[in-house]
């Protein structure tokens, strides 16, 4: 090496990255990720029987544990975070140090955030390999996902911030329980500004969320998220003003939409049914439950079989198209559908049967009228449809037992006079038992 060769020198790490690094292992943000998954974790199983087969459902009971249970509990944990320099009175050896103020206090709040962001995705990787064996049609709503990720992220910051301004002690505890009101009180709302409430609950049976939807409400929450953080750190406050501005924009968006937010989705009134007549028909997200859903009502179509006047179509959609059609209830989870499995069968073909032979009358049960006979008729034709539904060792009314006697051929015969008026309110046209 010559006299005018010099080494060369190794760029040094940026003196955030070994704090951002100790942060991020020993400070309070992997507990925080830790409980945020537990929270997200026991939520999901003590409602198992709720959404476990349905990715909707899923999503649903996810969304309400990650925004009014685990929002709060991070709320409080950034809090505690921020407020960590005035435990320890350290304040004014921080101001001594060449370090920035917003420097000490981003590498401080943004490893919570993250690793609340991680919770979170542990909780729903969990919750979606837990469906995923038992869920048909559709898939998970990466938008939702995204949404509740950004608000967790969203209220680290807050808190961290509420922290920073507040030294009383008790501040983290006061704030998780003011953020929980706040979450859930709009939801007893029925304003547009509802759904600017990160917690909402959103109504997806049948539809989905607008393609701009999970940009906006990024927008809204980060940029509040982000304004308080920046007015609390900044040397420049007014610097505030840009993320505020952002979320102040969207924010007419998202009420002005309302409902709009969550259209219609026209693939939900696609039905798939079963060959032969009669059919059994569900939507497209049920449609791998149709060999249960029609075994299940196998007993009440055999009886009706040759039946002039019986239902051609069994559907899980309002309203019918006709009298050729019948109800059945949708199989969702929490009601009848147990992971992927149909429960209570009997129930089930229970409340086919009394669907098809109930009559929106106002005089059905008035003597005079003559509408108490057919009310007693229309309860006998259903018990005696799906048996298995009836409540165990309920004694027979005199009804059933008349129509139980009758020869098959009789019984065929007075069945399809009694199907072509089980909509009617002309009494007299009823035949009665």
């Amino acid at each position: 090496m010559t006299l005018t060769e010099t080494p060369a020198r190794r760029t040094a790490p940026g003196p955030a990255r070994p704090a951002l690094r100790t942060e991020a292992r020993r400070g309070i943000g992997p507990w925080t990720g830790l409980s945020t998954a537990l929270m997200i974790g026991v939520t999901m199983a003590a409602k198992a029987d709720d959404w476990q087969g349905d990715w909707i459902e899923t999503q649903s009971i996810l969304h309400s544990g990650a925004t009014l249970l685990a929002g709060p509990l991070v709320a409080a944990a950034a809090c505690w975070q921020g407020a960590r320099d005035h435990r320890r009175a350290t304040d004014e050896l921080w101001r001594s140090t060449p370090r920035a103020r917003w420097q000490r206090m981003t590498v401080a709040a943004l490893p919570l955030a993250l690793w609340a962001v991680a919770g979170y995705a542990v909780g729903l990787a969990g919750s979606l390999a837990a469906t995923w064996p038992y869920a048909g049609g559709g898939s998970p709503l990466l938008s939702l996902a995204v949404v509740d990720a950004a608000f967790l992220a969203a209220v680290a910051l807050l808190g961290f911030s509420v922290g920073v301004l507040c030294r009383w002690r008790l501040a983290a505890p006061v704030l998780a329980a003011l953020m929980y009101l706040v979450l859930g009180v709009p939801n007893y709302s029925e304003s547009p500004a509802q759904f600017l409430d990160p917690a909402v609950q959103y109504a997806l049976d049948n539809s989905l969320p607008v393609g701009w939807y999970a940009p906006a409400m990024v927008a809204w929450t980060c940029g509040l998220g982000a304004a308080a953080l920046t007015a609390v750190a900044a040397r420049r406050r007014l610097a505030a003003l840009v993320p505020l501005a952002v979320a102040a924009a969207v924010a007419p968006l998202i009420v002005s939409t309302g409902d709009g937010l969550f259209p219609h989705d026209p693939a939900a009134d696609h039905l798939v049914c079963t060959e032969g007549s009669p059919q059994v028909c569900l939507s497209g997200r049920r449609a791998h439950l149709l060999p249960q859903v029609a075994e299940a009502l196998s007993g009440l179509t055999g009886r009706l079989e040759g039946v002039r006047g019986a239902p051609t179509r069994y559907v899980a959609r309002l309203p019918l198209h006709g009298p050729e059609e019948a109800w059945i209830p949708p199989p969702n989870p929490g009601w009848y559908l147990l992971r992927g499995r149909l429960q209570d069968t009997g129930d089930y073909a229970w409340q086919v049967a009394a669907n098809m032979t109930m009559r929106d009358c106002p005089d059905l049960h008035h003597e005079g009228a003559g509408g108490r006979r057919v009310g007693e008729t229309d309860s006998a034709v259903g018990q005696w449809l799906a048996p298995a539904g009836a409540a165990p060792g309920a004694e027979k009314s005199p009804e059933l037992r008349r129509l139980e006697a009758m020869p098959d051929a009789e019984r065929r015969a007075w069945l399809g006079r009694y199907l072509t008026t089980r909509t009617s309110c002309d009494f007299s046209e009823v035949p009665v038992l």
